[in-house]
C-alpha cells in the first residue's frame, strides 16, 4: 500500500470528475462515502484486477491524497481491496489532520 499527496492537478479531484465527464483517461470511476469528510474516489486509467485499488481523495481543491493498494492472493482483503483502502484513508487523513 502506497499514499501520497499528490499536487500535480492544480484543481485536485475536479480534474479526475473532468476526466471522466471528458470521456478520457479514466477506466474506472466510482465515488464512494466521504473519507474524514472529504469527497473520494475510486479510479482507475488501466490495470484494474484483482486486489488493486486507487483512491483519491479531494484534501484541498488543489490537492489530492492517493492511495494505492496491490494485494496478493491469500491476503484476506484479496477480494475487498477498495474497502481496505477506505478504511486506512479514514486514518491516514485524520493523521494528516493532526500534523498540520
Amino acid at each position: 500500500m502506497t499514499g501520497h499527496l499528490d499536487v500535480s492537478e492544480p484543481d485536485g479531484l475536479s480534474h479526475l470528475y473532468a476526466l471522466k465527464a471528458q470521456g478520457s483517461g479514466v477506466t474506472t470511476f466510482q465515488p464512494v462515502a466521504e473519507i474524514a469528510g472529504y469527497s473520494a474516489v475510486v479510479y482507475a486509467n488501466g490495470g484494474e484486477g484483482p486486489g488493486v485499488c486507487n483512491l483519491a481523495i479531494g484534501v484541498r481543491d488543489d490537492m489530492m491524497y492517493v492511495l494505492t493498494t496491490q494485494l496478493f492472493k491469500g491476503n484476506p482483503k484479496y477480494e475487498d481491496p477498495c474497502g481496505l483502502l477506505e478504511r486506512f484513508a479514514e486514518f491516514a487523513v485524520q493523521h494528516l489532520r493532526h500534523a498540520q
